[in-house]
C-alpha cells in the first residue's frame, strides 16, 4: 500500500515535471513566435530614404498647324456711294434718290461689258430709274451712255474700271436692294453690293461729297460725284447754290449737273441753284469731264439768303489704276 503511493507520487511528479517542461517548450515556442513576430514587424517599416521621383515621359510637341492659303482674289468688286441714302426732294420730285456705282474687275478684262442689275431698287421706285456712264453701254444708238430701268451695260477701261450713275424717283420707298455687276464674258463672274433707302429726316448740317475721291476712267478721263447740302428745316424750300470752281477748272469738258429724277439742272458751269426740300436737304450730281485732271478740288454749297451759311469739302479727281489687282 505504501509503496503504491510512492509510484503514484512518482508518476504524479514526473507527470508534473512535464508541466514545467511543457511550459519551458512552450515560453521558447512564444519567445520565438515573439521574435519572429517583431522581426516580420521590423521588415515591414517604411524606408526613411525618399524614392527617386520618376521621370516623367516627355511632352509630345505639338506641330504648328500648316498655314491657311490666301482667299481667292476676286475678279470683279462693285462699291455704292453713298451706301445709305435719304430721300430727298419737293413736290413732284419728292422721294427721289441717286447712288454712284463703281465696277474694279483685273485689268485682264478690260474693254469688257459688265452688266448693273438691280430689280429690287427699280421696284422700290416704281420702275422710274435712270442711269448714265461716260462709258455707258446703254440700248440708246445715239447716247449709249444713258438707260433705264434695273439693267444697265457699262464698258471697262483698259484697267478694268468703270462707274455709273443711277436716279430713282419720284417716290421711291424706305428699303434695302441688292445690287449685280455681272461680267459678260467668262469666267462670268458676278460682285454683289447692297444700297439702302432712307425716309425724308433732319440730318446733321453740313456739305457730303458721295464718293469723296473718284478714278477717272481711262478712255474719256471723266469722274460723277454728288454733292449732298444738309440744313436745318428752318430753311427748309430755301435756295442753295452748289458750286466747285476748281473740278470745273480742273476739266476741260466742265460739269453738268443733274438734280433729282435726272432732270438737268445746268451745262458746262462752276455753280448751280436749286431748293432745299422740307427737311433742309439738297442734292445734284457733278458729271464733270471729259479731260479731267487729277488733283483736289473744293466743293461748297451756299444758302443764297441770310444767314448765308456755307459748308464746303473736298473733293478729289484721281489718275487711271488699277483696283482690282490680278
Amino acid at each position: 500500500m505504501r509503496l503504491r503511493f510512492k509510484t503514484a507520487l512518482v508518476l504524479i511528479g514526473a507527470a508534473g515535471l512535464l508541466v514545467p517542461i511543457g511550459g519551458a517548450v512552450g515560453a521558447q515556442a512564444a519567445s520565438s513566435a515573439v521574435h519572429h513576430s517583431v522581426t516580420t514587424v521590423k521588415s515591414h517599416k517604411k524606408s526613411t530614404k525618399k524614392p527617386k521621383p520618376k521621370k516623367s515621359a516627355p511632352k509630345p510637341v505639338k506641330k504648328p498647324d500648316p498655314p491657311k492659303p490666301d482667299p481667292p482674289k476676286p475678279i470683279c468688286v462693285i462699291s455704292a456711294s453713298p451706301i445709305a441714302f435719304v430721300e430727298q426732294g419737293l413736290l413732284s420730285h419728292t422721294s427721289s434718290v441717286a447712288f454712284v456705282f463703281n465696277v474694279g474687275c483685273q485689268p485682264e478684262y478690260g474693254e469688257s461689258t459688265v452688266e448693273i442689275h438691280t430689280p429690287q431698287l427699280n421696284n422700290a421706285c416704281h420702275d422710274t430709274l435712270k442711269w448714265y456712264s461716260a462709258t455707258g453701254g446703254g440700248p440708246d444708238d445715239v447716247d449709249p451712255s444713258h438707260g433705264t430701268g434695273e439693267s444697265f451695260d457699262v464698258f471697262l477701261d483698259d484697267d478694268g474700271n468703270a462707274e455709273a450713275v443711277v436716279w430713282g424717283g419720284p417716290s421711291c420707298g424706305a428699303t434695302s436692294a441688292l445690287v449685280e455687276a455681272s461680267l459678260d464674258t467668262a469666267p462670268y463672274v458676278t460682285a454683289l453690293a447692297v444700297v439702302d433707302i432712307k425716309p425724308p429726316t433732319d440730318t446733321p448740317p453740313g456739305l457730303t461729297i458721295w464718293p469723296s475721291k473718284q478714278i477717272e476712267d481711262s478712255t474719256t478721263s471723266s469722274v460723277a460725284t454728288i454733292f449732298y447740302a444738309e440744313y436745318p428745316s428752318a430753311f427748309s424750300e430755301d435756295p442753295v447754290e452748289f458750286s466747285d470752281a476748281q473740278l470745273y477748272d480742273r476739266c476741260a469738258g466742265g460739269i453738268t449737273c443733274i438734280g433729282s429724277d435726272d432732270v438737268t439742272l445746268a451745262t458746262h458751269t462752276k455753280s448751280v441753284v436749286t431748293t432745299l426740300d422740307d427737311n433742309g436737304n439738297a442734292f445734284v450730281v457733278a458729271l464733270a469731264g471729259p479731260s479731267c485732271a487729277s488733283g483736289a478740288t473744293l466743293g461748297t454749297a451756299d444758302l443764297v439768303g441770310p444767314p448765308y451759311t456755307t459748308y464746303a469739302n473736298t473733293f478729289w479727281v484721281l489718275s487711271p489704276r488699277v483696283v482690282v489687282d490680278p
